[in-house]
């Protein structure tokens, strides 16, 4: 029997959770690459020395010279480098967050279609028992000759044409357990796959705290109730605009290139000198012009799609409350165990058309209509349990909260169903 909260552990070993890590750590070797240092250039030179094999040079001593370079471009270049690569690192590992937010949800949609594909299964085979019964009773009937054999034949192409539905219905849910599997590490059989159902609505008193959510220019939203800062695409939006402005102050300082420091010895005939020097190079033509401008304009596409999102992350976080509440209302009326529950109502009007077809107060197609709505009853119930899990569970994504550990605790546990 797979459980949710058992599903959502077992996604943090999905090929996806494990490739969104490997981009992250891809991310991690950028950020080591910005913050190396260049390497020093030793160079050595000879001069006034004659060819290999040939005659010695009269009257020129000779000479050698040793030089060591080391490049001062990190003085000024280093630090907006290391700037984006932070901005970049930190973006990557939003991004990842938010990928394995989404798996998630594609897993727990999943999930929802087996538990809703048993569901039905099952209500559809309860129904063909009962159909079964009234077969064999109208059967007797016609046989005592009290009853029409219309009646017989219309219960028996009712209870075909379920057993039809019936088939097709195995068949669905045989395709959504294959598709779930897929999101488990270890994939069972899919055939063997069973998940569990509960009766109940998530809590949603939890989840909305009285926070206000602010736009891009720092204005409350009105009729919102939660911030989407802890949200991972706002984060990684926020941190492409640190980097995209680290960019730009990464091209200004290519103005300047190869800077360099050179230190090392002379030494020419008995006689050995020091040799010093500063190598800077004449910005007459600005060659960074063009990365300049492009960088600029990325750093306001950044800005705009970061403005972008916020507005669309305001707007998903307020209809996804909007949705919980109203689910959740709901399910709270359907859910109440007194005699005026949902499903009971459902059973004793079946029952009742039962017992007074039986009686010859009622004709067959009242009982028939009695056990399809019996069958919506029950699917109804469940699609709007299943609704409210899925709208609370989207709710938790759009606050930017972690399925696994926000995920709320049920209060009661209903029918597992195969």
């Amino acid at each position: 029997m797979l459980t949710l909260r058992a599903l959502l552990d077992s996604v943090r070993n999905h090929p996806t959770s494990l490739a969104v890590e490997s981009r992250v750590r891809a991310a991690q070797g950028s950020r080591v690459a910005a913050g190396t240092f260049g390497n020093p250039v030793l160079s050595y030179q000879v001069d006034q020395t004659p060819f290999p094999g040939g005659r010695s040079l009269v009257g020129l001593e000779r000479e050698a010279m040793t030089t060591a370079t080391f490049p001062l471009e990190f003085l000024y270049q280093r630090g907006p480098r290391v700037s984006r690569a932070n901005a970049e690192l930190r973006a990557a590992q939003s991004d990842a967050t938010l990928a394995r937010q989404r798996l998630g949800l594609d897993a727990a949609s999943a999930y929802y279609r087996v538990a809703l594909g048993q569901v039905q299964v099952a209500t559809t085979r309860d129904l063909l028992g009962w159909l079964d019964t009234l077969v064999v009773y109208n059967r007797s009937r016609v046989r005592e000759g009290v009853a029409a054999e219309a009646d017989l034949l219309r219960s028996q192409l009712e209870r075909d044409r379920v057993g039809a539905e019936a088939a097709m219905q195995e068949a669905e849910l045989a395709r959504s357990r294959a598709a779930l599997a897929s999101y488990i590490s270890a994939s069972p059989t899919p055939g063997e796959l069973t998940v569990a159902i509960d009766d109940a609505p998530f809590p949603l008193a939890t989840l909305t705290p009285d926070v206000t959510v602010r736009s891009a220019s720092g204005e409350a939203v009105s009729g919102a109730i939660v911030s989407v800062d802890a949200r991972p695409d706002i984060r990684a939006a926020r941190e492409r605009v640190a980097a995209s402005k680290a960019a730009v102050t990464s091209e200004r300082s290519m103005l300047v290139r190869q800077l360099g420091a050179t230190i090392g010895t002379m030494q020419s005939g008995h006689l050995t000198s020091m040799i010093a020097g500063v190598s800077l190079p004449i910005p007459v033509f600005d060659q960074n012009r063009g990365e300049i401008q492009r960088a600029g304009a990325e750093r306001d596409a950044a800005t705009y799609e970061l403005a972008s999102q916020e507005r669309m992350a305001n707007a998903e976080l307020r209809g996804a409350i909007d949705a919980a509440r109203i689910l959740t209302e709901r399910t709270s009326a359907l859910v109440r165990q007194d005699s005026s529950n949902f499903l009971a109502r459902a059973d004793e009007s079946r029952r009742i058309a039962l017992g007074a077809y039986r009686e010859g107060a009622v004709p067959l197609f009242q009982v028939i209509d009695a056990a399809r709505a019996w069958v919506d009853a029950r699917m109804t119930y469940y699609q709007t349990i299943a609704a409210q899990h899925q709208s609370v569970l989207s709710l938790i994504v759009a606050q930017g909260l972690d399925l696994s550990t926000a995920l709320p605790n049920l209060t009661s546990h209903g029918e597992n169903l195969r």
